[in-house]
């Protein structure tokens, strides 16, 4: 968590926020969340002797009250030298609150805090703890203080094989227990091997000087041939069927394939077979040359995989047979690889179609028909394509939950439960997703139904839409697709000349109502938006130095709206394009355009990056159902899916 981005608002102001209902919320506690944020505010604020006030007058008895504890041992964690009474404080949190969580963060926190002091002990005694932190590191350091630790032992070994970048003071420790006593030559040629398959060249040659000379020159000569695989791999020098020689001949093919994966996968075609590879060795790497030319749209992409047997459990490279031939649009192939599925792939809404396409590609109209009748009756992305194919109106009916009242009953007496909904009231959203993801977890569909019916009532849309999804309520699409921020979206939609629903359809895909979602690239709130891309928008806005809340509704959902005009602009108007960009990049995008112009719905289904082909069939029918909400009258995606123009200059 981090506090300082924390942005605080009045009671009156919280109770409006779009996510939370004064009417559906019980009001048990008005009076306690009204002291919980002025608290919060004053621990914000440094006014330690006012938070010490307001935290007594709130008393225990709230549910979260023990969260400002822990926000008050977190700052002194971090900020004063670690020490026992700070166990003893420890202790008594997870005494009095019960919170396994929020104790096994602090615990973590004083356990490297300690590390960080050098306090061996005390880190010692925390490390025992069932919360605490795997810290090898800080570990071999701790034994190492109390003299138990001389050489390189199994867990010593273990990192300095590892071909990753330590702490300083690790990789000081680490050096000091190497100079004492060699590594053994197995350790070794792990290191070698490992930091050779991670790319990582250097932690290679940080070890040469243990190898014999005709070891050295060996790993040297492999080391140099990074520079120039083509020219090493054509000189012989490899051309011995070696244990040593297998390893390089595929490191660097596989090197070479990234500038010119055709002459790569030639070489491998013909030389693969004077050397003894094992199966998996020999399996991998040739699935790799063709994976990256079907990556990259190459025309023998097929070919390539095709060649391979693929093994039974490998339906990545069975699927990518049919996306090499779809993007070729080879009908003959497309049906082909088709029946190389498992049957019950086949039968999956995507496959179906395509299926269906093919057929109808080759002439065979009735039975491609009869395919598109039962997708019809989908409400999917294929399933509409399907409609529009027989001109069928979209199968988009709304099937309310209808839950178990007595299991209401209970939930809405849940401890956890209320926890969670006490987190949200006052503004701390991710610990109420904590304490909701704890109760989905093992619960069965019943329940999780009668969670997201819960949730509805208590306005916490984004756990509605994830329980409901959770509980396979697939025509509960006023649950799974709430509408919620329609002022801002409106707003943002008219004055950048885009669509509500695709607006909607977008941040449903993009954060499912997640208002301070922070991904792990660093994404942040409704509509998903990168630092980078919210300032190059503010500038594009003409304001220059802009900083920003990025989880604030009004700024999110303005800043994403405006950019999905920006890549619309840049893409003339193409829906497509620009919903994949968004997902992707425009850079990305440009570079995938087709040799020729091509049907939207075959460029869709052959972009490489998974994530962004399932993001822009995802986008496109969540926007086709927005529309029904909106209108009632959702537009043909057809009409959508213009042809995708060939790249210039092709």
């Amino acid at each position: 968590m981090n506090i300082k981005h924390f942005r605080w608002v009045s009671v009156s102001a919280l109770l409006s926020i779009g996510s939370i209902a004064t009417a559906a919320v019980p009001d048990d506690y008005v009076a306690e969340r009204g002291l919980f944020i002025e608290a919060h505010a004053a621990f914000e604020k440094g006014q330690t002797e006012e938070f010490n006030l307001l935290r007594a007058k709130l008393g225990d008895d709230y549910p979260i009250a023990h969260y400002l504890d822990y926000l008050e041992l977190q700052k002194r964690f971090r900020t004063q030298t670690p020490k026992r009474s700070h166990v003893a404080a420890l202790n008594n949190f997870e005494r009095d609150s019960s919170d396994v969580t929020l104790t096994r963060k602090l615990t973590r926190q004083l356990q490297k805090r300690a590390a960080a002091k050098k306090n061996w002990a005390l880190f010692t005694d925390l490390s025992k703890s069932k919360l605490a932190a795997d810290l090898p590191c800080s570990t071999l350091q701790a034994q190492a203080s109390a003299g138990k630790l001389k050489t390189l032992n199994d867990a010593a070994l273990k990192l300095w094989i590892k071909p990753v970048k330590h702490s300083k003071a690790c990789s000081a420790l680490l050096s000091k227990l190497e100079s004492r006593k060699a590594p053994p030559v197995k350790a070794i040629w792990q290191r070698i091997y490992e930091a050779m398959d991670a790319t990582k060249p250097e932690y290679a040659k940080s070890v040469l000087h243990y190898l014999s000379r005709q070891d050295r020159k060996l790993v040297k000569g492999w080391l140099d041939a990074r520079e120039n695989p083509k020219a090493y791999l054509n000189s012989g020098a490899l051309k011995k069927d070696t244990s040593f020689n297998r390893r390089a001949v595929v490191d660097l093919v596989l090197l070479w394939s990234k500038e010119d994966p055709v002459a790569a996968m030639n070489y491998w075609l013909s030389t693969h077979e004077k050397y003894r590879f094992y199966n998996d060795r020999y399996y991998d790497t040739h699935r790799l040359l063709a994976m990256r030319g079907a990556y990259r749209r190459l025309p023998e992409a097929y070919e390539w995989l095709n060649s391979l047997q693929a093994r039974d459990d490998d339906l990545e490279l069975k699927e990518w047979r049919i996306r090499a031939a779809l993007f070729s649009q080879d009908w003959k192939n497309v049906l082909r690889s088709l029946k190389r599925l498992p049957v019950e792939e086949q039968e999956e809404d995507h496959w179906a179609y395509w299926e269906a396409r093919a057929l109808e590609e080759s002439g065979h109209t009735p039975l491609a028909n009869a395919i598109f009748k039962t997708l019809s009756e989908l409400p999917t992305y294929h399933g509409f394509l399907a409609a529009d194919k027989l001109g069928s109106e979209y199968a988009i009916t709304d099937k309310p939950i209808e839950p178990d009242a007595q299991i209401i009953s209970e939930l809405e007496k849940s401890d956890d439960l209320i926890r969670a909904r006490e987190y949200y009231q006052v503004n701390v959203p991710w610990e109420g997703r904590r304490e909701w993801n704890a109760v989905f977890e093992g619960a069965n569909a019943e329940k999780l139904a009668a969670l997201a019916v819960l949730a509805t009532r208590w306005e916490l849309y984004d756990r509605a839409l994830f329980a409901a999804g959770r509980a396979d309520k697939k025509k509960a699409l006023t649950t799974r697709f709430p509408v919620v921020y329609q002022p801002q979206v409106d707003l943002a939609a008219a004055e950048n000349r885009i669509p509500s629903a695709w607006v909607f359809g977008v941040m449903r895909r993009e954060s499912g109502y997640i208002r301070d979602v922070k991904s792990s690239a660093g994404a942040i709130g409704l509509m998903q938006l990168m630092p980078n891309t919210a300032k190059y928008v503010a500038k594009l806005q003409g304001k220059s130095n802009w900083k920003g809340d990025l989880t604030d509704v009004e700024t999110n959902i303005g800043f994403g709206t405006f950019y999905l005009r920006h890549v619309m602009d840049k893409f003339d108007d193409h829906q497509v394009l620009a919903t994949a960009s968004y997902n992707a990049g425009p850079h990305r995008v440009t570079k995938w355009l087709p040799p020729q112009d091509m049907p939207a719905d075959v460029w869709i289904d052959a972009i490489p990056y998974t994530e962004t082909r399932r993001y822009v069939r995802a986008v496109l029918a969540y926007t086709a159902i927005y529309e029904w909400h909106l209108t009632k009258k959702p537009a043909r995606l057809s009409t959508k899916l213009s042809m995708v123009p060939a790249a210039s200059g092709t």
